[in-house]
């Protein structure tokens, strides 16, 4: 290579020789420092909070939205109800029991059958109910039975109507009933009324008796207000009531008060109504309360263990 030779200054001066312009290599960028090890760490932790939502001093944190759609879509969770309760609540008016609300419910319909069906005997029952009457000598006749359209429970299923009880001794203007209360009515005044009846002055002869309430759909009476009490036996045919003796010479012998007499008419009283106890489970009579004091209730009703009611 040639030498390079000096170029005359245009102003007289000899300059230097220029050095020849060598291509300089390219040199890479010096690396950064490398960080130490903390500064990794926050650096770490500044990527990480990033990514979470910022917190507002006014607000709970917001919770990280839950795995689905939205939070794929990027939708923001919904904002938790409030539980602090408003500052001027609504006044609260009276609670209203249902049964103010609620319109009357129509009565309950009777279970089961009327009652006088429950008591309605047996073919085998009532035929041997009719022997016993037979044999009594009773006089009677079988009527259709007795029911009432206004109450279901009252009347007789088979009923029957005694004009004589025994012979010669009559029930004052005829009684309908069931057949039992007429086989317990017999056996009474044949085995205990008619002998007692010997035993008073002048031995009179028994002709009959002067009844009160036979059959009739009411309910009890003495100590129970007649609309709110219990049907009475007299409504089932179970019932007669007597109000008086008859003989075929003399007057009659009512049913009264007697105590105390220390006569034989008391004693006559006494023992027809405590031998009705033998074959009525009721018997009640003057004494029991002011609504029997004129006459002897006597029916059958039937009580658990076989318990009679004598007063």
């Amino acid at each position: 290579m040639a030498a390079a030779q000096a170029v005359p200054d245009p102003a007289g001066a000899e300059r230097p020789p220029e050095k020849p312009v060598q291509a300089e290599a390219a040199q890479p960028a010096p690396a950064p420092p490398e960080k130490p090890a903390e500064a990794a760490e926050e650096a770490a932790d500044d990527a990480v909070d990033a990514t979470l939502p910022v917190a507002r001093p006014d607000s709970t944190p917001a919770e990280p939205p839950a795995d689905g759609p939205e939070a794929e879509a990027g939708a923001e969770p919904e904002p938790e109800a409030s539980t602090t309760p408003p500052d001027d609540p609504k006044p609260v008016g009276r609670l209203i029991p249902p049964e103010e609300t609620a319109a009357p419910e129509p009565p309950a319909e009777p279970k089961g059958p009327p009652v006088r069906e429950t008591l309605r005997e047996s073919d085998f029952d009532y035929a041997a109910c009719l022997l016993a009457l037979h044999d009594l000598g009773s006089v009677y006749e079988e009527i259709a039975t007795i029911s009432q359209p206004d109450q279901r429970d009252c009347g007789i299923a088979r009923p029957i109507r005694v004009t004589e009880i025994l012979p010669g001794i009559a029930l004052q203007g005829g009684a309908a009933m069931r057949c039992d209360t007429a086989r317990s009515l017999g056996f009474w005044m044949r085995d205990f009324v008619r002998p007692a009846v010997a035993r008073l002055p002048d031995a009179p002869r028994l002709s009959g008796v002067q009844l009160g309430t036979t059959y009739d759909c009411r309910g009890r009476v003495g100590g129970e207000a007649e609309a709110e009490a219990k049907l009475s036996e007299h409504a089932f045919g179970n019932a007669i009531d007597i109000s008086a003796f008859t003989f075929h010479d003399g007057p009659p012998l009512p049913v009264e008060p007697r105590q105390d007499s220390g006569d034989l008419v008391e004693s006559f009283q006494r023992a027809v109504r405590g031998a009705a106890c033998l074959e009525f489970t009721t018997v009640l009579g003057p004494g029991s309360n002011a609504s029997h004091n004129d006459h002897l209730h006597l029916d059958i009703a039937a009580r658990n263990g076989g318990w009679r009611l004598c007063q």
